[in-house]
């Protein structure tokens, strides 16, 4: 028995050394043709569709802040030019001028008084510019004109930039 037990072993051995020795680690064959197309696949149950949103506050698209920066006013009048101003804003529009010395924080409205006298003022305007009046020279200025296409003014105050900034919510 111990000797078949011992041939046994033997022959285990024998077969997991052969099996151990015979595999090799070849080259891999090449890849073989692409097979067909499978069939297509059913189209999922549509989703429902959301509840729509409230409609937002009408916008401030019919209305356009210019800004003239480092300008020079001299006595007299001073002619600046807005293309932006078109024929609908001068026919059916406003334009507001504010005025400040560069550095200030602060905006003023025009027109502007001293002493009582009328020292800057918005004298004309026309399609493509506006003519401001002065009674001084003053350089290192910077002017604004709020050009309002529309006539939705009516819960606005106008009586200074902030104001109109806050309403039409206008970038500096």
């Amino acid at each position: 028995m111990k000797t078949k037990k011992l041939k046994l072993q033997y022959f285990f051995l024998a077969v997991i050394t052969l099996l151990t020795f015979s595999c090799s680690d070849g080259e891999d064959g090449a890849v073989g043709p692409a097979g067909p197309q499978g069939e297509q696949g059913t189209d999922g149950q549509d989703g429902t569709n959301g509840q729509d949103g409230t409609d937002g506050e009408n916008g401030n698209a019919n209305v356009v802040s210019v800004l003239f920066e480092d300008q020079t006013i001299s006595n007299g009048d001073n002619v600046f030019d807005i293309p932006e101003l078109t024929q609908e804003i001068f026919d059916n529009g406003f334009v507001f001028g504010y005025v400040t010395v560069t550095g200030n924080d602060y905006w003023e409205t025009l027109p502007i008084s001293s002493g009582g006298d009328i020292i800057l003022e918005i004298d004309k305007i026309e399609v493509g510019k506006a003519t401001l009046r002065a009674t001084f020279n003053q350089s290192n200025l910077r002017l604004r004109f709020v050009l309002v296409a529309s006539s939705d003014l009516d819960s606005a105050s106008f009586s200074n930039f902030q104001d109109i900034k806050e309403y039409y919510n206008l970038k500096d």
